[in-house]
């Protein structure tokens, strides 16, 4: 398997997988132990009472809403279950929650963080407490909770193929289709927030099949708004440590790598030939997909190294143990790999910059597909006890040694 794939795979699992997987463990081991039910009844509050005071905090209102929709979700259950006479009102209001749980996930997996005070967030608490006056309605209203009855209850496959759930069928169609489409967004864009989504939805379906009204489908339920709080932390993180645009590690994240990373390591500046002018033919969006498709070649760079967006259209790498002699070949190998990856200009970009560029625009108006292309510079430390600021110092004097050159080269200092 590639190191691709099994990248991929990690994102994909970590943290909210492995969240998920301690959290069931902890939760059948406690079971089986029989700790108090006092524990249980009060888990659910000390989870989603942190994760929205996080979430607040850190002003992560995407996560603040998906929070409150769990945690409104299992209260539901948990508290109407108990006190209601009639099985056909508790089976509606399960099939309820099961039906709009997944349908609010997968909205907030494509929104943008906009404020939970903002005139969006009011809007959006709006929209959750139309949902629950709608659900009140199927309970208060006798008429309407026959027809829902029928409507979330409709058969559209064969019976047998869905006894082993709790849900109704609508309802699993949902849960489906909700997480094939979120799983297909979280491996093209890895976000910690659409990945605590995701792993979210996966934990309610999870909770409203071991019974949907109980302290167990209660702790997963909890499980669930556990992933989504560590989200909030991760997302946090990742803004202070991760390029948003990217997904590279940030100068930040550099600083403390050239801080921890011995007395041996190479450091290689890498600058993108001509940024300037292609923003100025193709536009900044068309630019901001020049440095994602490059920042995706670094992450594959052979030789033990690690990329970190320095800024702008410039990119370190650092190799830890490496002469730069010893770095040279899988800087060559990186410089290659972005010279002969074939970039795409989509009309819409071109036309984007307007009639008022014509004359730029004319160089490349009637081709579909751009070279692009990098400068290397790189210094190393082999032995010495250097500041780290003159190494990047001497690896930036190498790369305009390599810009002068004629640029598409790498430039060493030994």
């Amino acid at each position: 398997m590639s190191a691709k794939f099994l990248r991929t795979i990690y994102r994909l699992l970590i943290p909210g997988g492995l969240v998920l997987l301690a959290s069931a463990l902890a939760v059948h081991a406690g079971f089986s132990q029989g700790i108090e039910a006092s524990f249980w009844r009060y888990y659910p509050y000390y989870i989603f009472g942190t994760g929205l005071l996080l979430s607040a905090i850190f002003k992560c209102s995407r996560l603040f809403f998906a929070l409150l929709i769990v945690a409104l979700s299992d209260r539901a259950l948990v508290w109407l279950a108990p006190t209601l006479s009639s099985v056909g009102i508790h089976r509606a209001i399960f099939d309820a929650v099961a039906l709009l749980l997944p349908l609010n996930l997968l909205a907030l997996s494509f929104m943008r963080d906009r404020g939970i005070v903002s005139p969006r967030g009011r809007r959006r608490v709006a929209f959750i407490v139309a949902q629950v006056a709608v659900v009140a309605t199927v309970i208060l209203v006798h008429p309407v909770q026959v027809r829902a009855a029928s409507l979330l209850q409709g058969e559209i496959i064969p019976r047998s193929y869905s006894e082993w759930s709790h849900m109704s069928q609508p309802a699993l169609i949902v849960f489906l289709l909700a997480g094939i489409v979120m799983l297909v967004y979280l491996v093209d864009r890895r976000r910690p927030v659409e990945s605590g989504l995701f792993w979210a939805l996966v934990t309610a379906f999870i909770a409203l099949n071991v019974g949907g009204a109980n302290h167990l489908s209660s702790a997963y339920f909890a499980s669930g708004g556990l992933i989504l709080s560590i989200a909030v932390l991760e997302t946090s993180y990742t803004l202070a440590y991760r390029d948003e645009l990217t997904q590279l590690p940030s100068r930040r994240a550099l600083n403390d790598a050239l801080a921890k990373v011995g007395n041996q390591y190479a450091v290689a500046m890498v600058d993108v030939d001509h940024f300037k002018q292609f923003n100025d033919t193709y536009g900044h969006e068309t630019g901001d997909q020049v440095l994602q498709m490059i920042a995706s070649r670094l992450e594959d760079v052979t030789g033990g190294g690690k990329a970190y967006r320095y800024g702008g259209e410039e990119f370190a790498v650092i190799f830890p143990n490496r002469t730069v002699d010893g770095a040279y070949p899988s800087l060559e190998t990186l410089r290659k790999s972005i010279e002969g990856t074939p970039f795409k200009v989509r009309e819409s970009d071109r036309r984007k910059e307007g009639r008022g560029k014509k004359k730029k625009q004319k160089r490349g108006s009637g081709k579909n597909q751009v070279q692009v292309t990098v400068s290397i510079g790189a210094a190393g430390c082999d032995g010495q006890k250097l500041p780290s600021d003159q190494i990047l110092g001497a690896a930036d004097k190498a790369l305009y040694r390599a810009k002068n050159s004629g640029r598409n080269c790498t430039a060493v200092t030994v």
